[in-house]
């Protein structure tokens, strides 16, 4: 009995001790089953998190790509627009390749113009609308024509396309209006930094555009006046020289919207109040909108590049007269037509080469005489004729050697430098585009006959660099004369636009450009005689032939600069689609199509 009691109590305690151990092992499965739960759902969610995570980063960077590729391609309208290569001139699509973080990326976009403004589009696919060209004068001001195309632009080879990152999308699309309107609608228009500081008193009028600094001043107890409602720089504006920084003391005002002048103080430009929205407010409150700069937002106005007055350009390309070194041609149909015998005493190269004291040597030329009988009767006929492709208002001339070198640039080559004059200018046949990519010398009363009648004629130059000849210039200056053999001018008149390169103030500083008052060039003492010019000044480019700093001593005494704006260019309708344009854009709507979304 002992040992059958002591075997059930030994039986009890190894079940027991078995119930035991199964209740602890279930209990540790239980709860490695439910960590293993947790663990899963925690997993899960990490997964979750960093893929949500993935495609919003994704989704940021895609946005990203997509807005720097539309960037780009509303660069690339404005400047195909500016250079001649209107992508929407043949179609009402488009499409181009842009570079980013140097990876290539297309974009397409579409011309919606006829479907904003149905019945309002010209026959080169703009929409032209007329505006007041002074927003101050009201119904008394001239009117300016300018002219829109409304397009959408997208990015990727389809409107649909996208940029896809990973597994997220970005369908940006942007409208944009691009507006166009000729570069001679301004008074004064500088694709860089715009240096206005005379010495004598002086006002002008018309607009005033830089893409760049605007430097303003004028001499000590003297007066420069801006008659404008539009006086604008994408960059700032000081009161202050840029080649050294000092002030001026002479008063410079500015012609607010209600029409009354206010001063720019030298204690009051960008640089006094160095914030721009501080600069920003107090130009407006003081000029109510003529006074305008980076800070308030204001745009690059594209313009053409100087290739475009190459001998292999847009002006030599598109020329309906071609003067070549001592030959004359006709182009008709595309055709260059020699037509130098039938206008033989227009065309000549100078048989002594002209001293130009400020490039310091003697320059050959070629001279046009445009009085000439011959010239000017097969102009006229060209004209009157009932073939308008033969019509003559574009004249391009340049100088190379001979035979012509293949490729040939003068701005490369060593140890070259030559020119174009025009002489006889006071009556000029037609309305006329002179271009060259040589420098032109303008010899003489120029465009006056019948500038202020009904019979005026638009006549503008571009070229390399701009000279004025007055009307008692002679040849007879060399090289080694000193100051008191500079020639004495007398009072010349010059009724014309220009576009011409400079030499260029460096940034931080140097040897001063010359500024506006000197953009054209002179080379006679003018102390106290009137220099008249009626058109537009218009710097685009640096001079790649007359290169010579300003400044040197000997080589000129300054005019008395009685200088304007002519409004006729607002009217010269036969010259409007020829002059070169500036180009802008207003973004008007960013729109995102639905994203794709992780797993679709």
């Amino acid at each position: 009995m002992t040992i059958s009691l002591k075997t059930t109590d030994q039986s009890e305690s190894f079940d027991s001790t078995r119930e035991e151990s199964g209740l602890a092992m279930f209990v540790t499965v239980f709860m490695a089953l439910v960590l293993g739960m947790v663990s899963a759902v925690t997993v899960t969610t990490t997964l979750t998190r960093n893929k949500d995570s993935r495609f919003q980063l994704d989704r940021l960077q895609a946005r990203a790509l997509a807005e720097a590729i539309l960037d780009a391609a509303q660069k690339q309208i404005l400047q195909r627009t500016a250079n001649f290569d209107d992508p929407f001139a043949d179609s009402l699509t488009a499409s181009g390749t842009v570079t980013i973080g140097g990876e290539n990326y297309t974009w397409n976009g579409e011309d919606l113009t006829p479907t904003v403004y149905p019945g309002e589009v010209d026959e080169n696919g703009w929409r032209p609308i007329e505006v007041n060209y002074d927003s101050t004068a009201g119904s008394a001001s001239d009117k300016q024509e300018l002219y829109t195309r409304v397009v959408q632009i997208y990015p990727g080879a389809e409107s649909d396309s996208g940029v896809l990152i990973g597994e997220a999308a970005s369908r940006l699309k942007r409208t944009i209006e691009v507006q166009r309107n000729p570069l001679f609608d301004f008074a004064i228009f500088f694709d860089d930094d715009l240096e206005l500081l005379p010495g004598p008193s002086m006002t002008f009028s018309g607009k005033v555009h830089a893409n760049g600094d605007i430097y303003v001043g004028v001499g000590s107890n003297k007066t420069l006046s801006i008659d404008s409602d539009y006086f604008r720089c994408t960059g700032e504006m000081f009161r202050e020289r840029k080649n050294n920084g000092s002030t001026t003391g002479g008063t410079v005002r500015i012609r607010n919207s209600d029409g009354d002048y206010k001063s720019l103080r030298n204690d009051r430009d960008y640089e006094y109040w160095n914030d721009p929205e501080a600069w920003a407010d107090y130009a407006t409150n003081r000029w109510g909108g003529t006074v305008q700069t980076g800070s308030h937002g204001v745009l690059t106005q594209n313009a053409p590049e100087i290739g475009s007055i190459a001998n292999n350009g847009h002006y030599r390309n598109t020329a309906d007269l071609l003067f070549h070194n001592d030959r004359v041609y006709h182009v008709q149909n595309g055709v260059e037509v020699d037509i130098t015998a039938q206008v033989s005493t227009a065309i000549s190269e100078s048989s002594t080469d002209m001293y130009d004291a400020r490039e310091e040597t003697y320059v050959p030329l070629t001279e046009i005489d445009l009085s000439d009988s011959l010239l000017t009767n097969y102009i006229e006929s060209a004209n009157q004729d009932s073939d308008p492709s033969n019509d003559i208002h574009q004249i391009y001339a340049y100088r190379s050697p001979t035979p012509e070198p293949a490729n040939w640039d003068p701005g490369s080559a060593s140890n070259w430098f030559e020119g174009i004059r025009l002489v006889n200018g006071h009556t000029i046949p037609s309305d006329m585009l002179f271009v060259s990519e040589n420098p032109i010398y303008v010899q003489g009363d120029f465009n006056t006959t019948d500038f202020g009648t009904s019979n005026q004629k638009t006549v503008a130059v571009i070229s390399d660099a701009v000279n004025l000849l007055s009307n008692t210039w002679d040849d007879d200056r060399d090289s080694g004369d000193s100051a008191s053999d500079i020639d004495n001018a007398t009072e010349t008149t010059f009724n014309m636009a220009m576009i011409t390169g400079n030499v260029p103030t460096p940034d931080g500083g140097g040897n001063y450009s010359g500024g506006l008052e000197n953009l054209p060039r002179f080379h006679e003492r003018w102390s106290g005689v009137d220099c008249n010019i009626n058109g537009a000044f218009i710097n685009l480019f640096q001079s790649r032939q007359a290169t010579e700093r300003w400044g040197k001593s000997g080589v000129y005494n300054p005019p008395v600069r009685a200088w304007g704006y002519d409004q006729g260019l607002l009217d010269a309708s036969v010259l409007r689609d020829l002059f070169p344009q500036a180009v802008s854009i207003d973004r008007l709507v960013w729109e995102e199509g639905q994203p794709i979304l992780p797993g679709t």
